[in-house]
C-alpha cells in the first residue's frame, strides 16, 4: 500500500512542476497550496533532494525546483523515495513469514502503473499560467471577522411605534 506520505509528496512535486516556471518555489508557497505544516514538507521534501527529483536553492529567491526534465520523472521515481518493494523488506527468521504470491503480483501492478506515468502528465497547464491570489491577513494572520448580525424587525416597543 502506499502511505499518506508518499501521496503528499507526489502532490509536492506536481505543484513544484506547475509553479517552478515562475521560478523556485518555497515552502511557504507548497504549504499554503497544500494545506500542510512546513515541518511536515520539509521532511518529504529532504527524501525527494536525497534522490535527485528536486534541487534546493537557499536564500531571497531560493526554493525548490524539479530536477530535470518532468517529462522523464515518472511517478514511481518520487514513490521510489519512500516506499521499499517486498524483495526488499528484511525477512523474519524467527516467525518465517514471507509475502504471498499475490501481494508480489499486487505491488507490481502499484510499480507499473506508476512508472507509465510521468511528473508531466499530471501537471494542469492552466493552472501553471493563473496567478494565485494570495488570502489577504493582517500581522495575527487572523480570519476577518463575520460582519455583525442585524435584526430586520424591530426589537422593542418603542421602534415599533416609531415606524408605525
Amino acid at each position: 500500500m502506499i502511505s499518506n506520505r508518499t501521496i503528499n509528496a507526489l502532490d509536492v512535486c506536481v505543484v513544484i512542476a506547475e509553479l517552478q516556471h515562475r521560478g523556485r518555489v518555497s515552502t511557504t508557497t507548497l504549504s499554503n497550496r497544500l494545506k500542510l505544516s512546513v515541518s511536515n514538507l520539509e521532511s518529504i521534501l529532504k527524501p525527494l533532494k536525497d534522490h535527485r527529483i528536486v534541487t534546493a536553492n537557499k536564500g531571497p529567491g531560493g526554493g525548490y525546483s524539479i530536477l530535470g526534465d518532468i517529462a522523464l520523472v515518472s511517478m514511481w521515481d518520487i514513490a521510489r523515495a519512500f516506499e521499499s518493494t517486498l524483495s526488499e523488506l528484511p525477512s523474519d527468521s524467527e516467525e518465517g513469514a514471507m509475502p504471498a504470491a499475490f501481494e508480489f503480483g499486487l505491488e507490481q501492478v502499484v510499480i507499473d502503473t506508476l512508472s507509465r506515468h510521468v511528473l508531466a502528465d499530471f501537471v494542469d497547464p492552466i493552472a501553471a499560467e493563473a496567478p494565485t491570489q494570495a488570502p489577504i491577513l493582517n500581522r495575527f494572520k487572523l480570519k476577518p471577522l463575520t460582519p455583525p448580525w442585524v435584526p430586520k424587525a424591530p426589537n422593542s416597543v418603542f421602534q415599533l411605534h416609531m415606524t408605525v
